[in-house]
């Protein structure tokens, strides 16, 4: 888990000692039972009073769970948190996950037989700016006419709901400021995951039965290794905010995946022919009522084409409880967003797939690193900057994550979410200063005030800068970037602009300063052949300057190999040295050489492309060899210029 922070610096272990000490019940002075902790902006219409779980529950005995966890244990009560209430939801389907955000169950649960233990105090875990959180609450909770008003069980003595509500609506300063948000945020908060969104209405699930059913698969496959799913309807106008439609569906809400399965019917020899493959999705409503009432919902005739056994293998309940089964395809005709929530493995001791994880806090100050999206060409590259390496020889798979400090909170002071993004360039192989011009797009995302923004790549082997930034210059903000990749990416802050060089030791080259910065990009070679007539050609070049040395990538089985790829210099002493670019050809026990380009770094002051024949080396350095190869070179006096 990592170092824990304790919100508000409030530790459960010292003020539980100090209750039992004192042989009295917690009350929290940092959220305490009055109107300010339920509402920022409004006064309850109600009179509320804030009860403790015993007064609440009659006589029987409060408990955190009653008869384990279950999705049915969570409904909304009169607070417009759908987005948490459906991740609560999911959340209690791996009980692993919720142990997490609901330490030490056993110890913090209600003992009948230790009553005198109990000093009224919980704690919740959250992920938050990168790293758990601990949330400490006591147990008063608001009530009308002694009803709970927020999330609330059907059992009427179970309160782990009531309890993580409440430290969550600690967490963000009022229950109020829970109002209104995205299913993808809670998700990330219960488990520090990444959040992948796909909206339904965008893609051609509808139309392609076949990418349908490939997203049907990936969701599957997701559920199948612990990630967290949900979904949400979206609407364009105030008028439709929880409308319910004529399918029964709710708009603007979000709702909780809890299943899905592919069903056979027709199984057994004689329906050999007759065999049809049904994909189903099970959804909950956080309300715990108004359900889906088309194809295969609760009672409807559809059901009767299963037998009984596939009926009691899917669980099936006619109840109105707020779930419900439809087809796979009716889900993404209807619904607008899809969410999963992955646990991305970064343990070295695992048999699954491992993902290599950067992280990094950082912030965008006016004036200084907050130069606004790329359209903004004069001050874009003022904004943060971070280098990675894809190392995969085929495409590897980076997903980045680009989240942005919480603004619930402040809410009461009108604060709100930044619109942000980032942008994507290949650069050199051996990138490790910031860049000051535009080099190729590789990717980028969109820009929007949600508070994180991820997306999924597949990007070539070589080396790459992100750029994260805000839509509009000068925007103050904090920010964490996450970046995954499938090999370690060598990933690192740009922090400096160049090198610079000792001024005691300046009599010695390598301590000079650099006179002038040399961007070299191999583009191609043509014509080039193999030595082997049994082998194929997997050509990669090498580029030297002042005695550096970088490799491109290797190209598979290829005569004319388009590489793209560069390597950056500062050069000491141009006048010197020479730029000397070797093409080889990657062989299982010995490279062969298959040709060289060499010159004098000339400082000119411009980009410029230029073929070269290839020659020999050595004593060869005056003979030709087949193929020729595409440079191009920038040199500058002006160490900011690329």
């Amino acid at each position: 888990m990592g170092k824990l922070h304790y919100f508000l610096n409030q530790r459960y272990s010292k003020l539980k000692s100090h209750c039992e000490k004192e042989k009295k019940l917690f009350v929290d002075p940092e959220f305490p039972a009055e109107n300010k902790s339920l509402f920022f902006s409004r006064s309850p219409t109600e009179s509320v009073e804030w009860k403790r779980p015993q007064e609440i529950c009659g006589p029987d005995s409060p408990r955190l769970f009653v008869d384990g966890m279950s999705t049915h244990d969570i409904t909304q009560g009169r607070l417009g948190n759908c987005w948490f209430v459906a991740s609560c939801s999911t959340l209690a389907l791996e009980s692993s996950l919720l142990e997490k955000v609901i330490p030490d169950l056993k110890e913090q649960e209600w003992n009948a037989e230790e009553v005198g233990k109990y000093q009224g105090i919980f704690k919740f875990r959250f992920w938050r700016k990168g790293q758990w959180t601990e949330v400490v609450v006591d147990d008063f909770l608001p009530t009308i006419n002694g009803q709970l008003v927020y999330i609330h069980s059907k059992q009427r003595n179970e309160f782990w709901g009531s309890l993580l509500e409440k430290a969550y609506a600690k967490l963000n300063g009022s229950y109020e400021a829970l109002e209104a948000g995205n299913i993808a945020d809670a998700l990330v908060d219960f488990t520090g995951g990444v959040c992948e969104s796909t909206n339904l209405q965008e893609t051609a699930f509808i139309q392609d039965e076949d990418s349908r059913l490939a997203y049907f698969k990936s969701m599957q496959k997701a559920m199948g290794q612990r990630s967290l799913i949900g979904a949400s309807i979206s609407v364009k106008n105030r008028e439709d905010m929880e409308r319910r439609t004529e399918t029964g569906l709710v708009m603007g809400h979000a709702y909780g995946v809890t299943a899905i399965e592919k069903v056979t019917t027709g199984d057994g020899l004689f329906n050999l022919f007759n065999r049809e493959h049904l994909y189903l999705i099970r959804l909950r409503n956080p309300w715990g009522h108004k359900e889906w009432n088309g194809p295969w919902s609760d009672g409807s005739a559809e059901w009767k084409n299963l037998d009984d056994d596939q009926r009691e293998n899917l669980g099936i309940k006619v109840d109105d409880d707020g779930e419900f089964w439809m087809t796979f395809e009716d889900f993404c005709r209807h619904f607008t967003k899809a969410t999963m929530c992955h646990l991305m493995n970064t343990s070295r001791f695992s048999f699954s797939k491992r993902w290599h994880l950067f992280k990094h806090n950082n912030e965008w100050k006016p004036g200084i690193s907050a130069g606004g999206c790329v359209t903004n060409q004069d001050t874009f590259l003022q904004n943060p900057q971070y280098a990675f390496s894809v190392k995969d020889q085929d495409d590897g798979e980076v997903l980045i994550a680009l989240m942005q400090e919480d603004t619930r909170i402040e809410r009461d002071e009108g604060g709100n979410n930044l619109s942000i993004g980032y942008y994507i360039m290949k650069v050199e192989e051996n990138r490790t200063y910031r860049i000051h011009t535009m080099f190729e797009k590789a990717g980028d995302s969109i820009f929007i005030n949600m508070r994180e923004v991820v997306n999924r790549y597949q990007l070539k082997k070589g080396r790459y800068v992100i750029v994260p930034s805000t839509y509009d210059p000068n925007e103050a903000g904090k920010f964490m970037i996450r970046i995954y990749t499938e090999e370690s990416s060598d990933a690192m802050l740009l922090e400096k602009d160049h090198p610079t060089g000792s001024k005691i030791c300046c009599c010695i080259p390598r301590m000079r300063s650099p006179v002038c910065v040399l961007s070299v990009l191999v583009k191609s070679a043509n014509g080039i052949k193999k030595r082997s007539p049994i082998l194929s050609l997997d050509p990669y070049a090498l580029v030297t300057c002042e005695g550096k040395t970088v490799r491109t990538p290797t190209l598979s089985d290829t005569a004319n190999p388009e590489w793209n790829s560069g390597a950056l210099f500062f050069v000491r002493r141009p006048k010197k040295t020479h730029l000397v670019i070797q093409i080889w050809d990657s062989n299982v026990f010995c490279d062969s050489f298959l040709g060289q380009a060499k010159m004098t770094v000339d400082v000119n002051n411009r980009t410029v492309v230029l073929s070269h024949q290839l020659m020999g080396r050595r004593r060869k350095e005056n003979e030709k060899m087949p193929g020729d190869v595409t440079l191009e070179i920038a040199c500058y006096e002006d160490l900011l210029a690329v």
